[in-house]
């Protein structure tokens, strides 16, 4: 690259660079206000010592890993993938999350069908999905000053 060329290319990077780096900061912004409003759905989910709540608040949880910086976007595949898999179990073997009572699977289901649903609800715990939950959680609290209880 020439001298001139280097002189005429470096305003223009310097430029997009800053436009980068603005729109990452603008990106977090817009996902630190929407963690913050939908703490009632953390604070449900919380509570909720079965996780069952997860499975209430997918469609949520899916909206907020869409609007997640890119360097979140791993954590949440990896987190949701499981979710997404629980949800699916259960539909597949025709159980739904009403049907549990205090976190335990409806009785009378057959032993395949019940370790169908223990395998993907362990999945929920999973190394992989904890450490994902971990860094979902770790960004919130130390980027956007917030507290999820994932």
């Amino acid at each position: 690259m020439t001298p001139r060329l280097r002189l005429a290319v470096a305003p223009l990077l310097a430029v997009v660079l800053a436009l980068g780096v603005t729109a990452c900061g603008d990106q977090e912004k817009s996902y630190c206000a929407a963690l913050s409003s939908d703490q009632e759905l953390f604070a449900a989910m919380a509570d909720d010592t079965s996780g069952l709540a997860l499975l209430k608040h997918r469609s949520a949880l899916h909206d907020l890993a869409d609007k997640a910086p890119s360097d979140l976007t791993d954590e949440w595949q990896t987190f949701l993938g499981a979710v997404d898999a629980f949800a699916q179990t259960l539909e597949d073997v025709g159980v739904k999350p009403g049907d549990f009572v205090d976190g335990q699977a409806p009785a009378g289901l057959s032993p395949a069908v019940h370790t169908r649903i223990v395998d993907a609800a362990n999945e929920l715990s999973s190394d992989d999905v904890v450490q994902a939950a971990d860094g979902i959680e770790q960004q919130a609290k130390d980027v956007c000053k917030l507290q999820l209880g994932l």
